[in-house]
């Protein structure tokens, strides 16, 4: 037998093994559904809907029926597609898949709708050739383009005087909604146009009384106004649409519309993909749009009776208004009439009083007899202790939520492996939980969205930049001052306020940097220029105080730099200006925040952010009418098949709420304060009344029930609005509680976004360094060396994109590639110059030198993923671990893994570090890709050979290869090392620890913030 037939053989025969391991793992979980799950696993042939409510085990259903269809069929893993609505979705059913069949899970198509339109096009890129290169816009970009579309005398009337901007944020939405549902500009227009028409021809919209009689009635003109502006919008769109084809630019929506377009009009790639996905699942149908909906009815329609398989439930629709939601089920009931039915009614979460209260309040959404097969009443396959709905009613908010906190620290004593969450509307209202919390020293996590123009830090850098782009706002640099920036003493800082006050000039004098800034604003590039000032003003070190201070920076940063980029910038002064005319017509610009760890018993989060979600107790706060049902901003278009009915906006909100009280295993507390901490009365949800009476038990607190407020009268509380409202909050915050922060952040990072190769060659450097760049991130201004880096692994990308791969194709494709980038770059042009002409002078030997290499197929930038498990104190800690892979070639059993150098060939002892001058973080990246290959299923029995290219000709002309073999020594080496990291980040030592390098930027900076 020969060696190959022999690893034939033997992976035969692990597979066999396999299977039956499967099998036995999927007859075990299959054993513990009940009838109803089971007759949903095992139809697999043809249309099924499955109505799944809350708690009644609908991932578990889909992960089943995926392994049931490939245990009864010879459809192969990557013959089924199952669409999920996040990220988050598709991650817990690869999870499962993971326990059902092992590495076979790999191949099963899971994606969100946008991440398979995506993977497609990458996919069939000779269908989609008019998108080669294309490059996503931002939503500056975005704004930009209908900025200078509103430019045209035609749309004058979309640029009101005074605020000409004024339109601009709505039409992006506006066509964002309409591509979501499918809406062209033509049908768009063509609806406004019929509108008016109907309008004037209505009888109802006349006035018939009064001095009015005869003309059109108020609302009836307001709206005829509304269909006038979009018969504009539908000319901008259209105009919109046209550019960016021209610019060959894609906004985040063109994936599926760009899709869709394919597949109306290429039947061979809508075959191709038929073919191809011969079963196909969809999850959380109910939130889907028409767009998402065409996509599943062309993948469909292949068979008369397609082996479509959606799964949802109506009353938990969170992202559609009812009319929609409902009519995404009628719709595919209407296409297959052979369509299978099956209700889910046993529930697994939720003991019965909760459900049944649930039920009562969620049965308003529908008039009677209307939809009877989507109200599907549930009924607890639970153990859990039935007991009523608490509703707590307090005086002021700070009562109720001194009686939530009570609670919850009662049940984190009592109940050591229990978990609560505390849901909320908004994330003002979230804001301010987490603020009291934080006050109790309660320890909780959560993510949330924060708006980097109100918070604190925004506002500071704001107040900075005004003072920069204009040195006459002296109160601006007061404010400054008083902030703590400039590290000047505090005697002199009240000087400086008080000579300011009186307008005396010369204060930069005695503000050494200031002067420096003053000087470098007239030479240096905007971006060097904004960095810098973070730097010498100080208020980068404030920054560094918090994780929510650094996330706000970066999205500061991230928003110059498209500003920027739009912009074609070269002034910083330019940019300043820029970045506040952006913030004066902006509503906002929101960062995702986290706080505390994942391992925490306590989370917070709005509604929306707990669907999928379960806790054993939930807590509404702010159960209250002005925290649930407040009215939303008017439409300034109207689209059709996109309008409202009378009282959607209330259902909406019942759904909400509905999904908020069904996260609940034990228990579920709302509760009602009667007064804001202003004074402001509140009045109590409405829903609260519609609750089955016999499922909710009241409680009423008095004044005496809160300690902080014994004594007094109810406007006199404390502000439970976190002092990020106020401006001149002094950040300087040490001690304990802000290495709780640091700490909690880095465990988070590690734990949910885990950890590449170039983190880990951070934290052997320096702890310090690993600690603001790979967990804090803190921005910094682009450098020559990397942009030169990243504009040649681009090119490259670029070059194995081509089907013509001789030496003077590769040197032209790699000489416009390299204009290209820097044209957008943000490098200072000097800079860009020099790179420029020094790539494009060695473009042709690189060309001549790596042809070869060039030759065949690969793929490039490929991301893959892997786990590491390590452990601390006794505890077993799985990270997960990352990297992209520049380029990666197949042949027969072998894998080339290349990892692209911009620099001259290097020796082999260099690159192991076995050298003084060299640290070996090109070998461990070496290390880390073979890591992760080898946990891949596609690539885990196949040699792999990682290889280093030099891209930079040395004086000889030539451009060098390196492949070195790692040994299950060096990979063993390497775990070591990542379990150094580990045990430095759950001990807290990197907090503490700082490098050998006596002149350390980020040492220097740790030692700043630890005296602030």
């Amino acid at each position: 037998m020969t060696l190959k037939a022999s690893k034939n053989q033997e992976k035969r025969s692990g597979s066999a093994i396999a299977k039956r391991a499967g099998d036995a793992r999927f007859l075990e979980q299959y054993g513990k559904l009940n009838p109803k799950q089971k007759e949903a696993v095992d139809t697999i042939e043809g249309p099924v809907m499955v109505i799944a409510g809350p708690g009644t085990g609908k991932t578990t259903v889909l992960t089943l029926r995926i392994a049931n269809i490939l245990r009864k069929t010879d459809t192969p893993p990557s013959g089924i597609l199952a669409i999920t609505f996040t990220d988050a979705g598709v991650k817990a059913m690869r999870q499962k898949l993971h326990l059902l069949m092992g590495a076979r899970a790999d191949e099963v198509r899971l994606h969100t709708f946008h991440g398979f339109a995506a993977s497609v096009i990458a996919e069939f890129q000779d269908h989609f050739v008019h998108l080669s290169r294309a490059k996503q816009m931002t939503d500056i970009d975005a704004e930009s383009l209908i900025r200078e579309i509103l430019k045209g005398e035609e749309f004058a009337s979309l640029r009101p005087f005074g605020n000409p901007d004024f339109y601009v944020a709505k039409i992006v939405g506006a066509i964002s909604e309409a591509k979501r549902e499918a809406l062209t500009p033509e049908v768009v227009c063509a609806f406004a146009k019929e509108e008016i028409q109907r309008i004037k021809a209505d009888p109802d919209s006349i006035s018939t009384r009064g001095a009015t009689r005869g003309t059109l009635k108020a609302e009836a003109e307001k709206y005829l106004e509304k269909c006038e502006r979009t018969v504009f919008f539908a000319a901008v769109f259209e105009e919109y649409e046209k550019q960016k084809r021209n610019e060959r630019r894609m906004d985040f929506d063109d994936l599926i519309t760009e899709l869709l377009h394919a597949l109306q009009r290429d039947t061979l790639l809508l075959r191709l993909l038929q073919e191809k996905f011969l079963y196909l699942l969809v999850d959380e149908h109910q939130d889907t749009n028409d767009s998402q909906n065409l996509l599943v009815r062309l993948l469909a329609d292949f068979f008369e009776s397609p082996n479509v398989f959606v799964v949802g439930d109506e009353k938990q629709a969170i992202y559609r208004f009812q009319g929609a939601s409902v009519k995404n089920f009628l719709m595919f009931k209407n296409a297959w009439k052979d369509m299978k039915t099956i209700a889910l009614r046993r529930n697994y979460r939720s003991h019965q009083r909760l459900l049944d209260g649930a039920f009562s309040m969620i049965e308003n959404n529908y008039a009677k007899g209307e939809h009877a097969h989507l109200r599907v009443k549930l009924v607890s396959g639970g153990s859990t202790p039935s007991k009523p709905i608490d509703i707590i009613r307090g005086g002021v908010g700070e009562i109720t939520l001194n009686y939530m906190a009570n609670e919850i620290q009662t049940i984190l004593k009592r109940e050591k492996g229990s978990t609560v969450a505390v849901i909320t509307k908004t994330n003002r209202d979230l804001e301010r939980v987490l603020h009291f919390l934080e006050s109790r020293s309660i320890p909780v996590s959560s993510e949330r969205r924060i708006n980097i123009f109100s918070h604190p830090i925004g506002n500071l850098f704001f107040t900075l930049a005004e003072y920069l782009a204009d040195s006459t706002k002296s109160d601006a640099l007061a404010k400054t001052i008083a902030a703590g920036l400039w590290n000047v003493p505090f005697e002199s800082g009240i000087e400086c306020i008080r000579a300011l006050r009186s307008g005396r000039h010369g204060i930069a004098g005695k503000i050494p940097a200031l002067l420096h800034l003053q000087n470098k604003i007239s030479s240096d590039s905007p971006m060097h220029f904004l960095i810098f000032a973070s730097e010498a003003s100080g208020f980068l070190e404030l920054v560094a105080k918090d994780p929510a201070s650094v996330e706000v920076w970066r999205g500061i940063t991230e928003l110059a730099e498209q500003l920027v980029r739009e912009g074609d910038m070269h002034d910083p002064r330019t940019l300043l200006e820029r970045l506040l005319a952006y913030k004066a017509s902006a509503d906002e610009r929101s960062v995702k925040i986290s706080l505390g760890t994942p391992e925490f018993q306590l989370k917070a989060m709005t509604a929306h952010g707990s669907k999928g979600l379960e806790f054993d107790y939930v807590y509404l706060p702010f159960a209250t009418e002005e925290s649930w049902t407040l009215k939303t901003r008017g439409t300034y278009f109207t689209l059709p098949w996109i309008r409202k009915d009378e009282g959607d906006d209330i259902r909406d909100a019942r759904r909400l709420f509905y999904v908020a009280l069904t996260r609940a295993r034990k228990h579920a507390v709302l509760l009602v304060p009667e007064f804001e901490a202003g004074g402001r009365e509140q009045t109590a949800l409405r829903f609260l009344s519609e609750l089955d009476p016999r499922c909710v038990r009241t409680v009423s607190l008095s004044a005496s029930d809160s300690p902080f407020v014994k004594g007094r009268g109810p406007l006199a509380v404390r502000d439970l609005n976190p002092p990020s409202r106020r401006l001149g909050t002094s950040f300087r915050k040490g001690g304990r509680s802000h290495d709780r922060k640091i700490l909690d952040l880095a465990k988070t990072t590690l734990l949910t976004r885990g950890l590449s190769v170039t983190a880990l060659n951070h934290f052997l450097a320096c702890p310090s360094q690993f600690l603001y760049q790979s967990i804090l991130k803190i921005p910094q201004a682009p450098s020559a060396s990397a942009e030169k880096g990243t504009a040649v692994h681009e090119a490259f990308a670029h070059i194995w994109q081509e089907k013509d791969r001789s030496t003077a194709h590769i040197e032209q494709v790699f000489k416009s590639s390299i204009s290209a980038y820097f044209r957008r770059s943000l490098l200072p042009a000097f800079e860009k110059d020099a790179i420029v002409t020094e790539l494009h002078k060695k473009a042709r030997a690189i060309a001549k030198e790596l042809q070869s290499h060039f030759s065949g197929t690969a793929i490039t930038e490929v991301w893959t993923e892997g786990t590491f498990t390590g452990q601390y104190a006794g505890k077993s800690i799985s990270i997960p671990i990352h990297g992209k892979l520049d380029a990666l070639q197949e042949r027969d059993e072998k894998v080339w893994v290349y990892d692209y150098k911009t620099k001259e060939t290097m020796s082999v002892a260099a690159i192991k570090g076995e050298i003084t001058s060299a640290s070996g973080d090109y070998f461990r990246q070496l290390i880390f890709y073979k890591i992760l290959l080898q946990e891949n299923s596609r690539w885990k029995n196949k040699t792999i050979i990682p290889s280093l290219v030099f891209v930079i000709p040395d004086k000889k002309g030539k451009c060098g290869s390196v492949s070195l073999p790692v040994s299950a020594r060096d990979i063993g080496a390497l775990k070591g090392k990542i379990q150094s990291l580990v045990d430095s980040v759950w001990s807290g030592h990197f907090l503490r620890e700082y490098c050998d390098e006596p002149g350390c930027e980020w040492c220097k900076l740790k030692k700043v913030s630890a005296l602030i």
